[in-house]
């Protein structure tokens, strides 16, 4: 019978999963400041061994949407890029975002947060390859994570930078 102490003393410890927050209604939408206009582009995102929710190692939270704010933040960072090259090629672009890594840890006051994606470039209309490259972040701040969605979407705003600076070095 030590089963049942052992059920009451988790019960009574709170043993649960963690309480996940949803980075787009707490934050909102992920958009990196660059100029918003209609352009041939198309973002598509996956996730590969990568845990959405993202739970913070050590906070008891976790981080829900991880995929689609990355997609969204990489969007507006991309949009420059494609709208000038448009003229090279009217049928427009595929960028493949393939997030590769999460990790959050929280300790010491301390939250921790690295993402990282893995981005394909091809033709949108017969998917020809162009280029691959990675982008990847990583940030911290003294916050708790029930408080952090800034902390991530800080993260995800170099990576959407990242991917623009690599994107600028692409020839469509």
């Amino acid at each position: 019978m030590r089963i049942v102490p052992a059920i009451c003393a988790c019960v009574l410890a709170g043993c649960g999963p963690a309480p996940t927050l949803s980075l787009l209604h707490t934050a909102g939408v992920p958009i990196t400041q660059t100029p918003r206009p209609s352009i041939p582009l198309e973002v598509v995102t996956r996730s590969t061994g990568v845990h959405d929710p993202l739970e913070v190692r050590g906070g008891d939270f976790a981080y829900a949407d991880i995929e689609s704010a990355v997609g969204l933040a990489l969007s507006t960072a991309a949009a420059p890029w494609a709208k000038t090259h448009e003229p090279a090629r009217p049928e427009g672009w595929q960028l493949e975002a393939e997030l590769i890594q999460a990790d959050a840890s929280y300790a010491d006051d301390r939250l921790i947060v690295t993402l990282g994606v893995r981005l394909t470039l091809r033709t949108r209309t017969d998917r020809r390859f162009l280029a691959q490259g990675q982008a990847g972040c990583r940030q911290s701040a003294l916050r708790h994570p029930r408080d952090g969605a800034p902390v991530v979407y800080a993260c995800i705003t170099q990576m959407g930078r990242d991917a623009a600076s690599w994107l600028a070095l692409v020839q469509p």
